[in-house]
């Protein structure tokens, strides 16, 4: 039998299901019933996932309301997904941003009276003028109004006629544990503090406080990790999503170690028994982070092979990560595929300490992205 697989390439591939990403958004909005949108966090290339191909995706789905983080980002998605849709930045107006929000037109959030009044100057001459979103902050004290300056600029006439804004919005600290009474005091906050504005459509939950019921939905709800895959509570089979992600990396060699024989760099594993090892094609530049390496004898990350679990030994380096292959019935060929993340997000990101949210954008831009 050949050693040596199909055609194949030495460079990693991402392989991203667009079907699971609509698949999700459609749970999610079935989850919220039909009264409230669901909007779609495409902050940070879409959570790693890129930007473009998945904003079209879910806008193929049915959103229409989209959130980045900054204005080069928004300008991404209106270009790719057209002019009918809302599209939020939510760390708000700078003043080299304001002709971008213009060109492309983009929503600020406006988080402060200092970005209130950075928006109210940019669009003092504009003949046509996006809406903007107000948010509040209600407890986790980054961005957004403090309760003193909402008081503030409710007070300021001026202001107000100068910013038109078509939503009001906060974001939850603690939405993954719903036993956390620190939720509810927010959703308390939020509503007091709204009903200091005129009515308008409301937004409080990310995908965690989605799961915290009906009164945290509002008129809009904004998931993130929830649409790629990722799980956003401490009670994860109660998220009816699928894995949207894998990254894949192809193995470039076969080693055989004796015991005494001592892999990857500082020597950080060291062969106890006779053990077959697996060079694949993909490390940190690629996502896996250095923090599933294996450390005295603990593993900390893992591989999928031959639909078998392998672990991670030795420190991942940049491009190489080594995996012991020694309990697989047959010996990979080069150029097969080991699999990170896919069912596996969750297990693989707790075990390597990090966030599924850290894993997912940190895959780079080397890996080759294909989409299904």
């Amino acid at each position: 039998m050949s050693l040596q697989g199909p055609n194949f390439s030495s460079r990693p591939t991402l392989r991203i299901n667009l079907s699971a990403l609509k698949a999700n958004y459609k749970a999610i909005q079935k989850r919220v019933g039909s009264n409230t949108h669901v909007a779609a966090a495409v902050k940070a290339d879409a959570y790693g996932l890129g930007a473009e191909r998945v904003s079209k995706a879910l806008y193929g789905a049915g959103c229409r309301n989209f959130f980045v983080a900054t204005a080069g980002e928004g300008m991404i998605i209106r270009s790719a997904i057209g002019d009918s849709s809302s599209i939020y930045v939510l760390n708000g107006p700078a003043p080299r941003d304001a002709a971008l929000y213009f060109k492309s037109n983009l929503k600020p959030v406006i988080n402060s009276l200092t970005q209130a009044h950075i928006w109210a100057e940019a669009t003092e001459n504009a003949k046509h003028v996006p809406y903007c979103a107000i948010h509040i902050d209600t407890g986790i004290n980054r961005l957004g109004f403090p309760e003193d300056e909402i008081l503030k600029l409710k007070k300021n006439r001026s202001l107000m006629d100068k910013i038109e804004f078509d939503l009001i919005m906060s974001h939850l600290a603690c939405a993954p544990d719903a036993s956390d009474p620190y939720n509810e005091e927010q959703l308390k906050k939020f509503r007091r503090l709204a009903a200091q504005f005129p009515i308008k459509p409301m937004s409080l939950a990310n995908t965690a406080g989605i799961y915290l019921g009906k009164p945290y939905h509002f008129q809009m709800v904004r998931p993130g990790i929830g649409l790629y895959g990722g799980k956003s509570t401490l009670l994860p089979k109660a998220e009816k999503t699928e894995p949207v992600i894998s990254l894949m990396a192809p193995v470039l060699q076969i080693r055989n170690l004796k015991p005494g024989d001592r892999l990857g760099y500082n020597s950080t594993y060291i062969a106890k028994t006779n053990r077959s090892v697996a060079i694949v094609g993909a490390g940190y530049a690629d996502g896996i982070p250095i923090s599933s390496s294996s450390q005295n004898g603990n593993y900390h990350g893992h591989a999928t092979l031959q639909k078998k679990r392998v672990p991670i030994i030795g420190r991942v380096s940049m491009d190489l990560t080594a995996l012991d292959i020694s309990e697989l019935k047959k010996r990979p060929r080069i150029g097969d595929w080991a699999e990170f993340l896919g069912d596996n997000l969750e297990e693989d990101s707790e075990a390597a300490q990090t966030l599924n949210y850290e894993r997912l954008i940190r895959m780079g831009t080397r890996a080759r992205r294909e989409y299904k």
